[in-house]
């Protein structure tokens, strides 16, 4: 894997490109620098295959809610804007972006736990957004104190 963080989507289940992996669980590390992600089999600890992404991906957790039933939900904040994106785990892509509209950095991203709206904090202008997923836009701002 290249350099730069990693984090670990492990077991989320999703059908690979390839035939000998679709029924089974795989991991997702998601490498920051290179803005790509390697799957792995961890039943095997065997890497399958590693896809560009196009995204940083700095964080996902299992204490948060980022998994809608199709897409993995998180954040990344290119050129310093702050955006929600949906990766689907079975292409490796970014399938949806979501702009807040303001400047990062950001720290994280958290479904609501009817999975039907996000909020991402916009730690650059002091508010959290709250993303509407089904209709890819933006329907409030809560502001915060400084730096959420």
């Amino acid at each position: 894997m290249a350099g730069g963080a990693a984090w670990v989507l492990s077991a989320c289940a999703a059908p690979a490109a390839s035939a000998s992996t679709s029924m089974q669980a795989l991991g997702y590390v998601f490498n920051t620098t290179t803005q790509d992600v390697t799957i792995f089999n961890p039943a095997a600890r065997q890497v399958v295959e590693t896809k560009p992404l196009g995204v940083s991906v700095t964080w996902l957790s299992n204490e948060q809610r980022f998994w809608d039933g199709q897409h993995i939900w998180t954040f990344d904040y290119p050129q310093g804007q702050v955006q929600a994106i949906a990766i689907d785990p079975r292409t490796v892509t970014v399938a949806r972006t979501i702009p807040t509209g303001g400047k990062g950095p950001a720290h994280s991203l958290m479904l609501t736990p009817d999975r039907r709206t996000a909020w991402v904090n916009v730690a650059g202008e002091d508010f959290l957004a709250v993303l509407d997923i089904g209709s890819g836009q933006m329907v409030a701002q809560v502001k915060t104190g400084k730096f959420p």
